[in-house]
């Protein structure tokens, strides 16, 4: 396969080996390419730079004690291997909240538009249920619902940005799949001083009061992608 005069594959292939999931003769041979091709090897770095932002604002996930217990009985028989392999369960939950940024917001060859994205998990489970994304000078807020089982019969869930040291702003309410989100000003005003988006139960049609009333059952970074 020749990905040379095709830029949106050379795309797609520099943001999987970034995010680890471009794996067996696919990596290897992504990887001999890099060596002959500068101008893809950048492309790859320009990835890793874009991701290190997300992977920073993911809460550490503390492994269960049976994982301990599976390293503990590995390392009595001297298989890093399938160690390593274990340790890498611990951030799953991370992994599956970066490839989702990767497969919702558009590869273009001209590159990914400078956005403010937001990956919000279960933290139950550490899954990704739901991206968000907007360009920096765009008031649009796009949203992708990942699981629609989040859904609740004869309720609506509520979208809210938690801005520092300041109260809660309702973002209005998740779609079912797939929908957008008019922000209030330019995402640079409406998202640039929030860390995370924070998803609340609330009664059909949303809060009355303007501030979350149900529990917050969902919540992620909301990071700078450029």
């Amino acid at each position: 396969m020749n990905c040379r005069d095709k830029p949106e594959l050379r795309e797609r292939l520099a943001a999987e080996y970034a995010l680890g999931t471009l794996r067996g003769r696919a990596r290897e041979r992504l990887r001999r390419w890099l060596r002959d091709d500068p101008e893809l090897a950048r492309d790859v770095a320009a990835w890793e730079a874009r991701l290190a932002p997300m992977a920073e604002g993911l809460s550490p996930v503390a492994p269960p004690r049976r994982l301990w217990a599976k390293i503990e009985r590995q390392l009595s028989f001297k298989r890093p291997f399938s160690l390593w392999k274990s340790l890498g369960l611990v951030a799953s939950g991370a992994v599956a909240a970066l490839l989702a940024v990767a497969v919702v917001l558009p590869l273009r060859p001209s590159g990914v538009p400078a956005s403010y994205v937001a990956v919000l998990t279960d933290p139950k489970t550490n899954a990704a249920v739901l991206v968000a994304t907007a360009e920096r000078s765009g008031r649009v807020l796009r949203v992708n619902t990942l699981d629609p089982a989040i859904h609740v019969a004869g309720r609506s869930l509520e979208l809210w940005a938690l801005p520092r040291g300041g109260e809660p702003k309702s973002l209005g309410l998740v779609p079912a799949k797939r929908g957008d989100l008019k922000l209030l000003a330019a995402a640079d005003q409406s998202l640039g001083d929030v860390p995370s988006l924070a998803i609340s139960l609330e009664p059909h049609g949303g809060s009355p009061s303007g501030q979350p009333t149900g529990p917050v059952l969902y919540s992620g970074p909301c990071v700078k992608y450029w």
